[in-house]
């Protein structure tokens, strides 16, 4: 019996550990935890900047919409937004002529190499 236990003890270690993998390569990935970046297009409604914003929170991350219009199809056509990373890094950003095709928004690099680790409007 306590070979069965320790045997079954060994299986899960193992298998637990091998489940956590380094990424040594220094390349960023859209999942990379060190980069948070909200891009802010045409194409959101009002459903999904309350989820940025919900999501944000859970990270910390505080973001104020202090003016949004949508057209009448319920799509974002104007915001003015604040962010607050609560570490220093804040910023305030307006565009009143969103598109699908800008890259428009904030992010926010905590890798300790970042160039430039915090940035909103236009990038």
């Amino acid at each position: 019996m306590k070979q069965l236990f320790s045997f079954l003890l060994i299986g899960t270690l193992f298998l637990s550990a091998s489940s956590f993998k380094a990424d040594n390569s220094g390349q960023k990935t859209e999942n990379d935890p060190t980069r948070i970046e909200v891009i802010i297009s045409n194409q959101l409604e009002f459903n999904d900047l309350v989820k940025i914003k919900l999501d944000l929170s859970q990270k910390e991350i505080v973001m104020n919409y202090k003016k949004l219009e949508f057209d009448k199809n319920g799509k974002l056509q104007e915001i003015d937004f604040s962010v607050d990373c609560k570490d220093g890094f804040q910023g305030e950003a307006f565009n009143n002529n969103l598109t699908n095709q800008s890259h428009f928004g904030f992010f926010r690099d905590y890798s300790t190499d970042a160039k430039t680790p915090f940035g909103t409007g236009n990038f």
